[in-house]
Parts: structure tokens; C-alpha cells; sequence
């Protein structure tokens, strides 16, 4: 009976073992995340998206950050950073939020007001996470899906080159260049890119600039609307021995948005020397 009555506590106590479920620990969350108000937002509108970050390391991260970017393209071309709700700023093609010293275990969020560019491509924009310190940083992750509707951008720039001597006599040469916008959308970020001949020295510009020491020089218009024309010159000089012809090349280098005719992006105009001081476009 002793035997029974053992075996009988043995299986009781086992039965009672089984029956009582096992808690796993909680995995710790990821040292960042991200979440959108929105998986759908139109040219022009607004949304947040929030960043939460977890330091799981055993030591503090130094001047930590949230970096926010889209993994297809540059943020800064598509998103507006309006606000977020720390010290924040865009960082090359990043938007970054300044959330200071972040201690083991400890968490920080900063949530991102953006506005999709009025000239925002439309399409899906995968948004990247990352927490980033001075003493360490984590891997980026993959966000959520931001799609941007509205009409597709575009604006057409037409590029002109025109040439003409300063005086009679003379050995300087001066070269317009005209930028025409036949839209449909405004353009921005406008960059000309052009080059002169071989003999030539430059004079100087308005609007334009030389680079460096070369005989390229690049000529930048910050906005121009639909319809606008806007224009910049350079000048160069011909040596008193200069005979020949002197091509010249202009080019539009880049633009906001896309420019779907590159047909006309292109410019070219050549004068002649006969002598350093007769010299004909």
C-alpha cells in the first residue's frame, strides 16, 4: 500500500509539473524601428513617421540620432522634412533627430513630420531606420512602405548658346546661355555645364562660374517656372595671335524632376579668329 501511495504522489506531482506552462523571456525590441501614419500620401500632403530606438548594449550611446532615408532614393528629393519632435535636420540623404545620451536599456522616440514634394515622383518609398551614435552605431533597417500618388513630374529644358565679339576690335568673347522651362512642372536645382576652346582664356562670368583651372565652367539657376526663361553669360579672350575656330558646348547637367527630352539639352555656337583682335560669331 506505501507503494501504491508513492507512486500515486510521484504521478500526481508529475501530472501537476506538465500541467504548469513555461514563460519565455521577452525578446528585447530592436535598437530601431519605424512606423508610418500613412501608407498613402499625395503630392503636397503631409505625415509622420515614428522612430523608436532601443540602446541593448551595456554602455551609453554618445550623441545618438535617428536617421531616417528611402532605400530607391535620395529623402531629400521626395519628402520635405517639415518638423519632428526633437532637434532634427536633413544629413546628406538623410533626415536625421538628435536624441543625445542614450543609456544601456534605455529608449528614446522622435517622430518625423514630412510633406511629399509637390514635384514628388509617384510611386513606393521604402522608408530605412537607423539608430546612430558617435561611439557606435547599428545596422539600418527596413521601414514602411510610404506610396506617393499624384501626376507624374516632368519639365522640359531647352537649352540655348549664343556668341557675340565685345566691340570691333576686340579679343574678348562673350557667350549667352538661355534656359527655357516648358514645364509642365516648375524646375529646380538647375546645373549648365559648358566648355570653350583650346587657345581661349577665360574672361570671366555672370551667372556662370569657371571650375577650377579647366575650361569648364557651370551655370546654376535655382528655380525656374513654367514658361520662364533664364540666362547666364561667360566671357573669354583670344590671344593676339589667335587664329581659327572656337567652338563652344553648353549642356544641362541636372535638374528637378526629370527632364523627358534630352533632344534639346544641348547647345553649341563657334566663332572664328582671323587675327587676336578680329574675331566673328
Amino acid at each position: 500500500m506505501r507503494v501504491l501511495r508513492g507512486l500515486a504522489v510521484v504521478a500526481s506531482l508529475g501530472v501537476a509539473l506538465i500541467g504548469v506552462p513555461s514563460t519565455a523571456a521577452a525578446a528585447p525590441p530592436e535598437p530601431s524601428s519605424a512606423t508610418a501614419s500613412t501608407g498613402s500620401a499625395e503630392q503636397g500632403e503631409t505625415f509622420t513617421v515614428t522612430v523608436e530606438l532601443f540602446n541593448p548594449e551595456d554602455f551609453t550611446i554618445d550623441f545618438g540620432n535617428a536617421a531616417l532615408r528611402t532605400a530607391d532614393s535620395s529623402i531629400v528629393d521626395v519628402f520635405d522634412l517639415v518638423s519632428c519632435t526633437t532637434t532634427c535636420s536633413p544629413y546628406f540623404t538623410s533626415f536625421r533627430g538628435s536624441v543625445g545620451a542614450v543609456g544601456a536599456g534605455e529608449e528614446r522616440t522622435v517622430v518625423f513630420t514630412l510633406k511629399a514634394k509637390e514635384t514628388a515622383n509617384p510611386g513606393n518609398y521604402t522608408f530605412e531606420h537607423q539608430f546612430v551614435g558617435e561611439n557606435y552605431s547599428f545596422a539600418a533597417g527596413a521601414g514602411p512602405v510610404v506610396t506617393v500618388t499624384g501626376q507624374p513630374q516632368a519639365a522640359d529644358l531647352a537649352v540655348a548658346l549664343d556668341a557675340s565679339p565685345r566691340g570691333i576690335l576686340t579679343s574678348r568673347i562673350t557667350y549667352n546661355v538661355a534656359v527655357r522651362n516648358d514645364g509642365p512642372a516648375a524646375a529646380t536645382g538647375v546645373k549648365i555645364r559648358g566648355t570653350y576652346a583650346l587657345g581661349l582664356s577665360w574672361g570671366g562670368g555672370s551667372g556662370c562660374a569657371r571650375v577650377g583651372s579647366t575650361r569648364t565652367v557651370e551655370c546654376d539657376f535655382s528655380t525656374i517656372p513654367v514658361g520662364g526663361t533664364v540666362h547666364a553669360s561667360f566671357s573669354v579672350n583670344a590671344g593676339l595671335l589667335t587664329l581659327g575656330s572656337f567652338p563652344a558646348t553648353v549642356t544641362r547637367l541636372s535638374s528637378t524632376p526629370t527632364d523627358p527630352n534630352s533632344g534639346n539639352d544641348s547647345a553649341s555656337r563657334s566663332c572664328a579668329a582671323l587675327t587676336g583682335l578680329l574675331v566673328r560669331c
